[in-house]
């Protein structure tokens, strides 16, 4: 059969929408409320996206963007940062936990499955013997209707990759943490996708300013979106144009 020699998506359809970011979002997960959308994959077939082109506006310093993509919901931080977790008394019988420091964090989840931002870390709850168990409790968040309380050894937030579910603000972790859900807990609704450099730029005209192309020839999921966001705050701002289309 011959090769297909026409383009999945005609040129009009190339420029989609655009975002202009002069606010940083200091963030790897996507939820910063100056992370813009710059596209939205076709809710029934999904889209295919070329490039993410950034177009200065005039002058700024040098920062960085981050791309992430969006499973359609939105990122909201609706209870704050949650506190840290901590532990009751050691309970030494009953479970199946190792002896161990363990640490943990939550994300809480409201009605809509928006969540949180990734909680602060515990301090460590210390183990013996081979069946111990590790009650842990936090403070409530207003909205939340369940919450991921996401533990392991390791001591750096963001670093402790399985979780447990729990329909109020306590948990009783009776088995090891891998015995969990296994999910990067700084993704929430976003997936950092890539990043990209963006550098110090002087011109006062805009039709004299740089454009910056981050290459992505992705194919989006049906109502998947595309965000992007600033690590530094600049002056004149970029505007950003997803450059693709719908099959």
């Amino acid at each position: 059969m011959a090769a297909n020699t026409s383009p999945i998506y005609s040129v009009l359809a190339n420029i989609t929408r655009s975002a202009r970011l002069t606010t940083a979002a200091n963030d790897y997960n996507g939820v910063s409320l100056f992370n813009k959308e710059v596209f939205m994959a076709d809710p029934v077939n999904g889209s295919y996206v070329s490039k993410i082109r950034f177009k200065a506006q005039g002058t700024n310093v040098a920062t960085v963007a981050r791309i992430y993509l969006n499973n359609g919901k939105a990122n909201e931080n609706f209870g704050g940062t949650p506190t840290a977790p901590t532990a009751g008394a050691a309970v030494t019988t009953g479970g199946t936990l190792l002896a161990g420091t363990y640490y943990a964090q939550i994300i809480g989840i409201d009605a809509y499955g928006q969540q949180t931002v990734l909680g602060t870390i515990s301090t460590g709850a210390v183990t013996t013997g081979s069946t111990s168990i590790i009650n842990w409790s936090w403070t409530a968040i207003p909205g939340a209707v369940s919450y991921r309380i996401y533990v392991g050894t390791n001591n750096v937030s963001g670093n402790n990759a399985y979780y447990f579910t729990s329909a109020t603000n306590s948990y009783s972790q009776t088995a090891m943490h891998f015995a969990g859900t296994y999910d990067d807990p700084l993704v929430g609704n976003s997936k950092f996708f890539g990043e990209v450099s963006l550098p110090a730029t002087t011109a006062t005209a805009t039709a004299a300013t740089i454009d910056v192309d981050y290459v992505m020839n992705l194919a989006i999921p049906p109502g998947w979106a595309i965000y992007v966001g600033l690590g530094t705050t600049v002056a004149a701002g970029w505007i950003v144009t997803a450059l693709g289309g719908d099959y």
